[in-house]
């Protein structure tokens, strides 16, 4: 799970890096210089798909998801722990379906042979961050679902955790 996380958050942050530092040239072209990348926005909103998809699943890991925290704070016990398991398994069967469905979209898109209008490039490679996303959110759940289940509290990391690796 740790070369599994590495993995993760260092094509997160090579994605961020790479955007920014784009879109720096490019508004530097644009302004600067009146020219103009034709591929550069078409590469960011890519990068930037794979970025939210792969990020998703971080977001399982360290259970930062959007969440109605003070209903689960009012609760106590087995009743906490019932709603925590429901909301697990509500999110397993939510990614089940997307990575489900992303598998037909992709497998259609790669069919019918689309690509990308600046970059050229097949347009299944960008729908692709879909179920990878999806599997990698799946795998985080589950771990969180065997967690409650073993009566394990979810850490979230702190700033000092991630300095000390």
């Amino acid at each position: 799970m740790k070369i599994l996380k590495k993995i993760e958050e260092s094509t997160i942050a090579l994605g961020l890096l790479a955007v920014t530092a784009l879109l720096f040239v490019n508004i530097i072209l644009r302004y600067v210089f009146s020219a103009n990348t034709t591929w550069a926005e078409e590469f960011i909103r890519y990068v930037m798909i794979w970025i939210t998809f792969i990020g998703a699943g971080v977001c399982f890991r360290k259970g930062l998801h959007v969440g109605v925290d003070f209903v689960l704070d009012l609760l106590k016990g087995k009743a906490k722990k019932g709603l925590e398991l429901f909301i697990a398994l509500a999110s397993v069967i939510f990614m089940v379906l997307l990575v489900w469905y992303s598998i037909q979209l992709v497998s259609f898109t790669r069919q019918t042979g689309q690509i990308t209008p600046s970059l050229q490039i097949p347009l299944y490679y960008i729908y692709l961050a879909i179920p990878v996303g999806a599997a990698l959110s799946l795998l985080h759940l589950s771990i969180r679902i065997v967690n409650i289940l073993r009566n394990k509290p979810h850490i979230e990391e702190t700033p000092e955790d991630i300095l000390q690796e």
